[in-house]
């Protein structure tokens, strides 16, 4: 089923429901509401996308200190989220309709929600369950502008942004009088501080993508490696990613000098979430495309290298401590996208530069 229509038997069913069940209130009475009791805050996607919508969060918790915050996520994301300081229940969602029911049943076992802020999940489910849950308010960043008819669902929504991913979520929630100016990502436990002393250089790989045009080629990984491995006796290459990502190590290995093997140590599919966290924690810098351990990184304040074709950094790149990160945006041609090597308009050479001058940085503060 086209997804135009899906909206239209939505908004079909929300109207016959609205006419005797629900709460929603008119739109403009929102700017009255000082408190809520019960908020539920939709991050029902990819790793990245929940750390997009960390500082947005955090700034709810920040202007309600008293209500309870029931966070919706992907069943993957539970045990990555469970006990942050920002909310107090966790509730699983995979986005599909046949589940709205049991997500309905869920939120309410926390009591009725006020409100609803939907700052990443799959339309138009995700308005269906939000009304039925008994939201009075329901908040949503559209990424679009003019999501007809499921606009008038909403109290509050953005319209015509430009900028970072971060900003538009943030401004989203300062229509509740939220504090936006802190635009830090966060990670929702606590991590333990990384013992880098009398260690060599870490430099970290993540060579996985959520698809493969947007994975930088393998053969580039392994130039990069074998570079810095022959120059600095002292380097390690750690690999990390899903356990989906494997056949990109053994390729990468297959590429590196045998005698090189030794210092390059494969954390790929052996970590959850959590120890990923940690893995990042102790790189001196990370290379990788734009993809959840880019926005961990950045979290963390573990330098970055960071490549972008594909994906427009202004929009999800690097926006907190731009004196950690380094940015490649490679250009691209209509050609080299009918050959599927898009990322390939990076060169090994681009990145060893950057890591170098990253490495160098860092081995300088550290005489210091």
């Amino acid at each position: 089923m086209k997804k135009g229509w899906k909206f239209k038997l939505v908004d079909l069913f929300l109207r016959m429901y609205t006419r005797c069940c629900g709460r929603l209130q008119p739109a403009p009475q929102l700017v009255t509401e000082s408190a809520f009791s019960h908020i539920v805050i939709y991050s029902t996607t990819a790793l990245g996308d929940l750390m997009f919508n960390t500082p947005a969060i955090h700034a709810v918790r920040q202007r309600f200190p008293q209500a309870k915050i029931t966070l919706v996520v992907h069943k993957k994301l539970e045990a990555f989220v469970e006990g942050g300081e920002d909310w107090q229940h966790v509730v699983c969602w995979n986005t599909k309709i046949k589940t709205v029911p049991q997500l309905v049943r869920d939120i309410r076992r926390f009591g009725v929600p006020d409100l609803a802020i939907i700052l990443h999940s799959h339309d138009p489910y995700d308005y269906l369950s939000a009304v039925m849950s008994g939201a009075k308010y329901v908040l949503r960043d559209n990424y679009v502008d003019g999501i007809t008819p499921m606009d008038r669902w909403l109290a509050g929504y953005v319209i015509g942004f430009r900028g970072h991913v971060i900003q538009r979520k943030l401004a989203l929630v300062s229509m509740l009088g939220a504090d936006v100016s802190d635009i830090s990502m966060r990670i929702p436990f606590a991590v333990p501080p990384a013992d880098n002393i009398g260690r060599g250089t870490v430099i970290g790989f993540q060579m996985g993508a959520s698809t493969s045009e947007r994975c930088w080629p393998v053969e580039y990984f392994a130039a990069v490696a074998e570079h810095f491995l022959t120059t600095d006796p002292t380097c390690q290459i750690a690999l990390t990613g899903w356990s989906g990502d494997s056949p990109l190590a053994e390729s990468l290995l297959r590429q590196v000098n045998p005698v090189l093997h030794a210092r390059i140590v494969n954390h790929i599919g052996s970590s959850s979430l959590k120890a990923l966290v940690g893995l990042i924690n102790g790189m001196d810098v990370l290379v990788t495309g734009d993809t959840g351990p880019l926005h961990i990184a950045i979290a963390l304040r573990v330098p970055t290298v960071s490549l972008f074709v594909t994906a427009e950094p202004h929009s999800t790149g690097p926006y907190q401590d731009p004196d950690l990160h380094d940015v490649i945006y490679g250009v691209t041609n209509n050609l080299a996208i009918q050959q599927g090597h898009v990322m390939g308009a990076i060169k090994p050479q681009q990145v060893m530069d950057k890591v170098a001058r990253r490495i160098e940085r860092i081995k300088a503060k550290r005489v210091v």
